[in-house]
């Protein structure tokens, strides 16, 4: 095999264990949506596309930081502000019970947002 072939099959790898890592953090932070909010998988999924896209961040990138601001919550560490941005995101959208939009979500005004 060439050596050309074998760092082919190299980055090829290592492409792969980033997609992998990447979808992982996205499905945990997916089921951490569905479980606060009242929505089912494919909804939190959807939300979690509009929070990456109206924060204009990599879909792994938001998720990740949902992510690790649930732990650091959970373990009674500070919380980034500019993560608990999206932890608010999440909690200013409910699901749309009319199944009107085509998203499964309709956003709401919150009284405490500025």
């Amino acid at each position: 095999m060439s050596s050309a072939r074998i760092t082919a099959l190299e980055a090829e790898v290592a492409g792969l264990r980033k997609a992998l890592a990447s979808r992982t953090v996205i499905g945990q932070a997916t089921g951490l949506i569905a479980a606060r909010k009242p929505c089912t998988p494919p909804q939190a999924f959807q939300l979690l596309v509009r929070i990456s896209q109206h924060h204009n961040i990599k879909l792994h990138v938001a998720a990740d930081r949902l992510v690790a601001a649930f732990v650091h919550s959970l373990l009674g560490r500070r919380v980034l502000p500019a993560d608990q941005v999206l932890w608010d995101h999440v909690d200013a959208t409910t699901a749309n019970d009319s199944g009107d939009s085509d998203d499964g979500f309709a956003e709401e005004v919150s009284s405490t947002s500025p």
